[in-house]
């Protein structure tokens, strides 16, 4: 019986390729001066490369998130 996609994401071996790839974008992502998401008490915040953290306004009703118009 063939092993299903489930089964094969739970392997050390995937879940360590997976934590080396995330890194990899990490260090790519700070050395292009890009933010990180951060969570601090419970609010979500940008934390940029110098340490500076701007708070993340959430949106209830963003634009790309609204079905297209049909008509």
């Amino acid at each position: 019986m063939d092993k299903s996609v489930l089964h094969l994401t739970q392997t050390p071996k995937f879940k360590g390729r997976l934590m080396d790839r995330f890194k990899k974008i990490a260090e790519e992502r700070e050395r292009l001066g890009l933010p990180k998401a951060v969570l601090i008490d419970g609010v979500v915040h940008k934390q940029f490369p110098d340490g500076r953290l701007e708070r993340v306004e959430l949106q209830k009703n963003h634009a790309s998130l609204k079905s297209p118009d049909l008509r």
